[in-house]
């Protein structure tokens, strides 16, 4: 998106690119820029991860065997960045994975998420989305749980 094209909506193909954070980081400053005062496009953006996740389900054929969750959890410490894009915040900060699995993740975070915001995790070598599902004080901090709406492997 160049300088000029500002104050134009964000193209769908261009939310779904950031969603996967395979733009140039000109590229998302300028679309976090826009991001931060254009509601329609804010509201765009979590319609777009939506969408994404409904295709994700429509693959998905796992039986839950009256088990809660549908995939095992893995104990994890590693670390990543989080950001809440809805309600957008073009903030990023440090959290840990405290446990993942195909379906959703816990993490520590140093600041309180609210539950039903939509959020983006950078790992070391990929980028989820999904919802926080519950957030509680613990540690120094909060732990979040999150239902992963896309998961991908950033293009390097």
């Amino acid at each position: 998106m160049t300088v000029a094209e500002q104050t134009e909506h964000v193209h769908d193909r261009e939310l779904e690119l950031y969603l996967k954070d395979q733009l140039s980081k000109e590229s998302l400053a300028t679309i976090d820029a826009h991001l931060r005062s254009c509601q329609a496009c804010s509201s765009k953006l979590a319609e777009q991860d939506k969408c994404l996740w409904y295709l994700a389900e429509l693959n998905n054929d796992a039986a839950r065997d009256g088990e809660r969750r549908r995939h095992p959890r893995l104990a994890t410490n590693d670390p990543a960045t989080l950001q809440v894009l809805n309600p957008f915040s073009d903030d990023v900060w440090d959290v840990r994975i405290v446990d993942v699995s195909i379906s959703g993740l816990r993490a520590h975070s140093p600041k309180i998420l609210l539950p039903g915001s939509l959020i983006k995790v950078k790992m070391q070598y990929s980028v989820a989305c999904g919802d926080v599902r519950y957030c509680i004080p613990g540690d120094n901090g909060f732990y979040a749980g999150v239902r992963l709406h896309d998961y991908f492997v950033p293009k390097f």
